[in-house]
């Protein structure tokens, strides 16, 4: 198929341009071409941290619901539900870190895609005693009545 042109922040007036322009149509600086290719891959990045970090923020939103459904007593399945969205959410904010933590760029979506990064990371560590140590308390709670 044919590739979408990339777009990135003009370094004059910050309004996002095609990569393959010549000069910017809103202030009519001039563009230099391999800067636009590098400030179109960085902007493909910031983009890309930002689709993540919000997939790793809804599976962390899903976590929480599987984990207050597992405080309901005999729903083992749920329970199982909530472990594996708990070590999906680790594993893809690790991934994002690796990935994304690193990079440069003053784009306002990075800030948006570090913030619900931030957000999945404290309900993932709000979850850690609930989920260990307060559920399996209830559960045996439960079955000992």
């Amino acid at each position: 198929m044919f590739a979408q042109p990339r777009t990135f922040r003009c370094t004059t007036c910050n309004e996002m341009v095609n990569e393959s322009m010549q000069k910017c149509p809103f202030c009519n600086s001039p563009i230099d071409p391999q800067a636009a290719i590098e400030a179109a891959e960085v902007q493909d990045k910031a983009n890309q941290s930002y689709s993540d970090a919000s997939y790793a923020k809804t599976a962390a939103v899903a976590m929480w619901v599987f984990l207050g459904l597992s405080l309901i007593p005999f729903m083992p399945l749920v329970s199982l539900g909530f472990e594996i969205t708990f070590f999906v959410v680790l594993v893809m904010l690790i991934r994002w870190q690796v990935k994304f933590g690193g990079l440069k760029t003053t784009d306002p979506d990075y800030g948006r895609a570090k913030r619900s990064r931030n957000i999945t990371l404290v309900l993932l560590l709000l979850a850690i005693p609930i989920g260990f140590i307060v559920r399996p308390v209830i559960h045996s709670i439960v079955q000992g009545f």
